[in-house]
């Protein structure tokens, strides 16, 4: 016989939370379920074991479950899952999951009870606070898979209210701080992404910003980000800030991860030609291992934290170790000769050890790289050569950044005529310009690659990495801005390109 409290929950609650989904009870005879390894599963609705036996005089059931994430694909492991009496709420029975998602609680009087969960993931999601009613009305053994809805239902639920210009991909995650401590204050996150667009014009590249406050608990949900995108983020609270981190939306759109804030110390240290130095310093470490695209260790592969203390080289075996470094969301740098520069993300806590594998790619053999890279420099950076020889502002070519080797965008612009580099208040410094007026100072009008890019605050570090950056043109005075980089925001103009840098 079907019991029509379960199904009749199962239709009433939908996909709106946690998802009661049936299944065969092991007292009718049907094998075991095993962990699940696909989709959810899917079936008839649980129905009461067969009267046989005196053991139905028992009024007491053992119910055996499993909890799927629908997300991940995989099963929820250490879930908390809690059964709440209907008629005597404080009568609770908890219940945690196993590394299968499996769960077992012996000895549940029958009667109708509110199942919720407790979970880290659940948080990220919004589902904290979902529960489901289930009905126990038989003794004996009990099935009840329990599942985290989707990527589909999920981005429906959590971005509902986005709009319909918007693009259908979210990031949700957490706000934490390094040392566990709670979120300082308000904590919001940024994210941007690149879009191609084509108009009257012909093509244009944006870069859309999307921002989303994070609740007392540090939950959030940044939407309208395409999905299979990149995207370039950042998370602050008070005086706490990450890195500047990249991270990939998958192709369901839905991507699930915490980002870290922390404010690091700076000290100042002696690098090249005894310049002095502000870089980043902390207790957090980071071990991790190198390899090829065959999966083999590589040997002498440079992996540094930019802007922070130190640098690490991998040994025979691949592994490497970076240690004293700022607490944060970062990305870690792989350099080794023959392969291409790569940067993954890490999630760095106080006087704790993150884990991170690099796979570096090879760089793929040309004929007549150094003639062919020349020719290509020519041709993108004559417009740069030909403002320079008119003159108007300020130029730094490949040779001038070379030399400089900031660790940090803002440090290029350092007594540079016409430009304060001040302190931010988010862990990165602001590039500032004098107003027309002659005091105070304003944002100046940022170019990427020629086009005009947001850069709230005047924190560069968010738009592109010192290492990236080929050439640089500043304009402090309006009146000699080129025509194709005003902005008529009563402030100059920075235009900054990228790429590989000239061969020497």
């Amino acid at each position: 016989m079907t019991h029509p409290g379960i199904l009749t929950t199962l239709l009433a609650f939908g996909l709106s939370g946690l998802c009661l989904l049936p299944a065969r009870s092991h007292a009718q005879g049907g094998p075991p379920r095993q962990p699940p390894t696909g989709k959810p599963p899917v079936g008839k609705a649980p129905v009461a074991p067969a009267a046989a036996g005196p053991t139905l005089a028992i009024p007491y059931a053992r119910i055996q479950g499993e909890v799927y994430d629908s997300v991940a694909m995989a099963p929820l492991a250490q879930a908390t899952v809690q059964f709440v009496d209907a008629q005597n709420p404080s009568s609770v029975r908890s219940v945690r999951t196993d590394s299968l998602g499996s769960f077992v609680l012996d000895s549940v009087r029958l009667g109708s009870y509110l199942v919720g969960m407790i979970h880290p993931q659940l948080d990220r999601l919004g589902l904290d606070t979902r529960v489901v009613q289930v009905n126990v009305p038989q003794a004996g053994d009990q099935t009840l898979p329990l599942a985290v809805p989707g990527p589909a239902t999920i981005l429906a639920t959590v971005c509902r209210n986005a709009g319909a210009d918007m693009a259908e991909g979210a990031w949700v995650g957490l706000v934490r701080t390094a040392n566990g401590a709670p979120l300082g204050g308000p904590a919001r996150v940024r994210a941007q992404f690149r879009e191609t667009v084509i108009s009257g014009s012909g093509l244009q590249r944006r870069f859309p910003t999307r921002f989303a406050d994070a609740s007392s608990t540090g939950a959030f949900a940044v939407c309208g980000l395409p999905a299979d995108a990149q995207i370039t983020s950042r998370a602050y609270a008070g005086s706490d800030s990450s890195g500047v981190v990249e991270y990939k939306v998958p192709a369901h759109g839905l991507l699930v991860r915490d980002i870290i804030i922390a404010n690091p110390k700076r000290v100042a240290t002696t690098g090249a030609a005894g310049r002095t130095l502000s870089q980043l310093k902390g207790t957090g470490r980071v071990r991790g291992t190198v390899r090829d695209s065959l999966g083999r260790p590589l040997l002498g592969a440079r992996v540094t934290l930019p802007g922070a203390v130190g640098q690490a080289e991998s040994n025979a075996n691949g592994q490497f170790a970076l240690d004293s470094l700022p607490g944060g969301s970062w990305m870690i740098e792989a350099r080794a000769v023959g392969f291409e520069p790569l940067r993954v993300p890490v999630d760095i806590l106080d006087d704790a050890e993150a884990n991170a594998v690099i796979n570096m790619a090879s760089l793929t053999p040309t004929v007549d790289t150094v003639r062919v890279q020349a020719d290509r420099w020519a041709q993108q950076m004559a417009g740069f050569e030909e403002r320079k020889k008119i003159g108007g502002g300020y130029y730094m070519d490949d040779a001038f950044l070379q030399r400089r080797n900031a660790q940090y965008t803002a440090d290029i612009f350092r007594a540079t005529p016409g430009v304060q580099v001040q302190p931010g208040n988010l862990g990165s410094d602001r590039v500032m310009m004098r107003g027309n007026a002659g005091t105070g100072t304003c944002v100046p009008a940022v170019f990427l690659n020629g086009v005009l890019t947001p850069a709230p605050g005047g924190i560069l570090d968010n738009l592109v990495n010192p290492t990236d950056i080929r050439a640089v043109e500043v304009y402090p005075r309006t009146g000699s801005v080129p025509i194709q980089f005003q902005d008529r925001n009563g402030c100059g103009s920075i235009v900054i390109w990228t790429g590989a840098r000239r061969p020497r």
